[in-house]
């Protein structure tokens, strides 16, 4: 019976989140998709900004061609700045609704819905506003939208494309309903909203609702019916969860009881710090034209005397949580540093880049000592995660990266892609280069549907004038792509793996790209 209680709750939950994780896995599956059809769009519609403000015929076969190969695209059309039309690749459209009256920096704009002058269908509109005033837009047919969505199979009670900032549904399938009491309120979206709960159709429903990453516009949602979370689980009655609740206070009481008893996390790496366990492991950043080292990424590692190298994955959280990781970086600095000496004679303009955080960004006297620090090291660079920068709106953070940029510490958005970030968003933070996240330079050459993101995404950068550095280039083969594609700045195994100073000291450089293994 014991065994029994412990055991099945734990089995009761893990299926929920395995079904959870289901859910999760399709619905982004189709965000990617939308994703990839979104930037195509905006891809095509900056083009278009090039072509004459008339209806010509060159013009018109423009469109058209524009057109072909867009082929979830209902109509192609160019709006004059008092919004007449001047020409269209099919017929008019009349905007009826405005998701986004605020273009903002990116000049993108979503309208749903959108009826053809015919009143034969409706559709989103998108459209990109021009300096010159003028709009070239793309008309998707909801009808298409609803199609694809109903051919997709996965089990739900409701699929629907909405408006991330009321949560009115663009586009429908299923029984859509609304939370009654969410908490957190889900709208307006401003980021990833799962949670369970009774809906306006007073049926207990699971939801997840996540924006767009390339039209934060708009959001991706999906419903279940909460009891199918737990198909093919028994349920047990009251009675047995008063038991389980029961069993559960008196484990947990017994647990805490433990905690206080065992080692604090804080006196573990306070005694790290003072003990020397922590070490600094380089990586170079490789400039893949001539084969030149540019910098170094300095990662911190931890070897523990009984437990042996631990996952940095596992104690940077720790320090986090402990307020230990801002003591720990200055001390990781000291060591790089002192460390590579011998390496910044022999190469004066080698840049350093340490990864910072929050924490570190709201501390005046972290900042002190990073412009301190810029006076020994001539080349200082920091890098701090995209999602950090979305979970945080601390004003303090901007002012620090732009007391950083003011003397030359430039600061680089690392695993770029993963997150939200929009181009707005972008030329909105003192930022100077973006570190693509490994896992888009490891879908080149693959057929993986993130490839075209990559594109856009150094696009984006090109156009910002951002710099753009490449992590996790393995293969000669992602290494020509990226040179390709304008993107020179590499860091990855096939030019070194991330080693102490020693063995980064015996390296030589220029690199002989020759010698690798394809």
């Amino acid at each position: 019976m014991l065994i029994l209680a412990v055991l099945y709750p734990t089995t009761l939950i893990q299926a929920k989140l395995n079904r959870q994780d289901e859910v999760h896995v399709q619905l982004e599956q189709v965000a990617r998709y939308l994703d990839q059809s979104v930037v195509r769009i905006v891809e095509s519609l900056i083009d278009m900004e090039s072509l004459p403000r008339n209806c010509s015929q060159s013009v018109q076969e423009k469109f058209r061609y524009y057109h072909f190969w867009l082929p979830q695209v209902g109509e192609l059309s160019l709006f004059d700045p008092q919004g007449n039309l001047v020409c269209s690749s099919w017929q008019s459209v009349t905007n009826t609704y405005s998701i986004s009256k605020d273009r903002g920096e990116s000049r993108i704009s979503v309208r749903a819905p959108v009826a053809d002058s015919m009143n034969v269908q409706t559709g989103i509109l998108i459209g990109r506003h021009a300096r010159d005033g003028y709009e070239n837009t793309a008309f998707l047919p909801i009808s298409s939208l609803r199609d694809y969505l109903a051919s997709l199979d996965i089990d739900y009670t409701s699929l629907s494309i909405l408006d991330a900032k009321t949560g009115v549904p663009v586009v429908m399938n299923g029984s859509y309903s609304l939370p009654v009491e969410p908490d957190p309120i889900a709208f307006p979206l401003t980021g990833i909203f799962q949670g369970e709960g009774t809906g306006d159709n007073l049926q207990r429903q699971y939801w997840y609702i996540r924006p767009l990453v390339s039209l934060p516009q708009l959001a991706l949602e999906i419903g279940i019916p909460v009891e199918s979370l737990y198909a093919g689980i028994y349920v047990p009655g009251w009675h047995w969860w008063f038991f389980f609740a029961l069993f559960y206070l008196s484990l947990t009481s017994f647990l805490v009881y433990l905690r206080y008893r065992a080692k604090d996390p804080k006196r573990n790496l306070l005694l790290a710090l003072k003990d020397n366990q922590l070490f600094n492991v380089y990586q170079p950043i490789v400039d893949a034209g001539t084969g030149d080292l540019l910098g170094v990424e300095v990662l911190m590692r931890w070897l523990h005397p009984q437990a042996g190298l631990i996952n940095p994955a596992e104690f940077i959280p720790m320090a986090e949580r402990t307020g230990l990781i801002v003591p720990m970086t200055r001390h990781q600095i000291d060591a790089a540093v002192e460390e590579l000496k011998p390496l910044l004679r022999r190469y004066p303009s080698l840049y350093l880049s340490f990864n910072i955080g929050a924490q570190h960004l709201l501390s005046s006297r972290f900042i002190n000592h990073l412009l301190e620090y810029k006076k020994v090291l001539r080349g200082l660079n920091v890098e701090i995660t995209e999602s950090e920068l979305m979970e945080h709106h601390d004003p303090v953070i901007q002012t620090s990266q732009e007391l950083l940029q003011e003397h030359q510490i430039h600061v680089a958005i690392d695993d770029f892609g993963t997150g939200y970030s929009s181009l707005g968003y972008l030329q909105s933070m003192s930022v100077s280069t973006l570190k693509i996240d490994r896992s888009f330079v490891a879908a080149i050459d693959t057929g993986a549907v993130n490839a075209p993101v990559l594109e856009a995404i150094i696009h984006l950068s090109q156009n910002l004038g951002m710099q753009v550095i490449a992590e996790g280039v393995e293969t000669m083969a992602q290494s020509e792509w990226l040179i390709r594609h304008g993107v020179y700045l590499h860091q990855g195994w096939l030019y070194a793996k991330a080693e102490r100073a020693e063995a980064l000291l015996r390296l030589r450089w220029p690199i002989d790209l020759s010698k690798k293994i394809h």
